[in-house]
C-alpha cells in the first residue's frame, strides 16, 4: 500500500475519447490500449514517482481493493509503471559510469523485456563471446556488441587487412593494411571500451584445428569465417557447440547472399547445423550462382578467385540484424527472436525467410 509508483520514461500516454488510454512505448513502438473510467485516468495522471498507492487512492476517494491492486499489477507487468525503489536497488549492480554510458539502452531493455534492465546489462558485461572470422560481418558485429556492453571477446582469424578490406569493413583504415585483422579489431574494441578483455588468435581453422581450446572459455559463439567455406566451418563448429550446449550464430559468407540474416542455433531448441546443411543440400542441389562474367578477367574466372560484388551497406544490414538477435538471446536465453536464415532482397527490400525446421531424422539432434 505504501509502494511508490512512477511512469516508465519510455512510455507516452494518450487519452482517446473519454474512456480509453493508449500506452505507447517509444523505444519499441509497442502499443497497449485499455478501456478505463474517468477515475482511472485521474489515478494514472496523479502518479508522480513520489506518492504512495495509498495516498493516490485516498486523494481520489477510492478503496485500495483487489481490483485496484490487480490493475496496478497489470501495469507493472507490462512495464508501463515502475517502482522507483526497486529501480534504485537494481541500479547498484552497475557502476555510475555504466549507468550514464548505457542510459538509452537501459530504457530500451526496460520497455522490451520482463526483468530488470540493470540485470540484463550486467549479464551482457559478463558474457564471453567467441568470434570466428574478423571480416566485414564478424568485425562489425564485434563492434556493435562492444558498444552494447560485451566486455569479453575471443577473436580467431587467419587474414591480414588488404586494400579492399578498407572499402567493406567499418573498423579498418588504410593505415591498418598488412596487419592481422584480429589485432586491428582488438585495438578498435578497446577504443570503444577500455574495460574490454580481448584474446586474439591469428590462426587458420581447418580440418586439423583444435577448436576446443577456444570453445571451453566461451558462453556464445559467432561464426563468419567463410574460408575454406562457411558451410564447412559452421559444420565443424556446430557439432562441437552442440556437444557443449553452446549457442552459435552463423552470419555472412553465404555464396551470393549479400544481405543474409544468418541463423541462431541453440542446441535442442532450434534446427542444428546439420539440419541446415541437409536442407540446403536438397533445396540448392540444382542451383548455381550467376555472375557477370563480362566484368571478370579471364585469369580470375579460370582460377575461380573472383569475388561477388556488394556494398558496405549490405554488410551493415547483416551486422545490425545479427547483433539485435544476439543481444536479445543473450539477455533472455530465448530463441524466439530469431526467425532463422533469411535474405533481404535488394530489389524490393523484403526479407525472404527460409523456414528451416528441425529434422527428426537428423543424426545430431534428431530423435534417437
Amino acid at each position: 500500500m505504501d509502494t511508490i509508483l512512477s511512469i516508465n520514461p519510455s512510455v507516452d500516454i494518450y487519452k482517446i475519447g473519454d474512456d480509453q488510454l493508449e500506452f505507447y512505448f517509444i523505444s519499441t513502438r509497442r502499443r497497449i490500449t485499455i478501456d478505463v473510467s474517468p477515475v482511472v485516468i485521474s489515478f494514472i495522471n496523479n502518479i508522480d514517482g513520489e506518492t504512495t498507492i495509498r495516498s493516490l487512492c485516498a486523494d481520489l476517494d477510492i478503496e485500495v481493493d483487489k481490483e485496484v491492486l490487480n490493475f496496478i499489477g497489470y501495469l507493472l507487468q507490462n512495464k508501463i509503471l515502475l517502482i522507483p525503489a526497486e529501480e534504485e536497488r537494481n541500479k547498484k549492480i552497475l557502476s555510475n559510469d555504466d549507468l550514464d554510458r548505457y542510459d538509452r539502452q537501459l530504457n530500451y531493455f526496460n520497455s522490451m523485456f520482463e526483468n530488470s534492465a540493470y540485470q540484463y546489462q550486467d549479464k551482457l558485461q559478463n558474457t564471453k563471446v567467441l568470434i570466428f572470422g574478423a571480416g566485414a560481418i564478424g568485425s562489425g558485429i564485434a563492434m556493435q556488441l562492444a558498444m552494447a556492453g560485451i566486455r569479453h571477446f575471443i577473436l580467431v582469424d587467419k587474414d591480414v587487412i588488404s586494400e579492399d578490406s578498407v572499402e567493406r569493413h567499418f573498423c579498418f583504415r588504410k593505415r591498418d593494411i598488412g596487419e592481422p585483422k584480429v589485432e586491428s579489431l582488438k585495438r578498435v574494441l578497446l577504443s570503444i571500451d577500455s574495460k574490454i578483455e580481448c584474446q586474439t588468435y591469428y590462426s587458420i581453422v581447418d580440418y586439423n584445428t583444435d577448436i576446443d581450446i577456444w570453445l571451453e572459455n566461451a558462453d556464445f559463439v559467432l561464426n563468419t569465417m567463410d574460408e575454406p567455406y562457411i558451410g564447412y566451418t559452421s559444420m565443424k563448429l556446430g557439432r562441437k557447440c552442440y556437444k557443449r550446449n553452446l549457442p552459435l550464430y552463423v552470419g555472412g559468407g553465404f555464396d551470393a547472399h549479400l544481405m543474409s540474416t544468418g541463423e541462431l542455433i541453440v542446441p535442442n531448441v532450434t534446427p542444428c547445423v546439420d539440419c541446415y546443411t541437409a536442407y540446403f543440400t536438397e533445396s540448392l542441389k540444382d542451383w548455381k550462382p550467376k555472375y557477370n562474367v563480362d566484368a571478370i578477367t579471364e585469369k580470375e574466372y579460370n582460377d575461380n578467385i573472383f569475388e561477388v560484388g556488394g556494398l558496405s551497406s549490405m554488410s551493415l544490414f547483416s551486422i545490425s540484424y545479427a547483433t539485435i538477435v544476439i543481444i536479445n538471446y543473450l539477455i533472455t536465453g530465448d530463441a524466439k527472436f530469431s526467425k532463422g536464415r533469411g535474405e533481404l532482397l535488394f530489389d524490393n527490400l523484403c526479407i525472404n525467410y527460409l523456414n528451416v525446421s528441425r529434422n527428426p531424422n537428423c543424426k545430431i539432434c534428431g530423435k534417437k
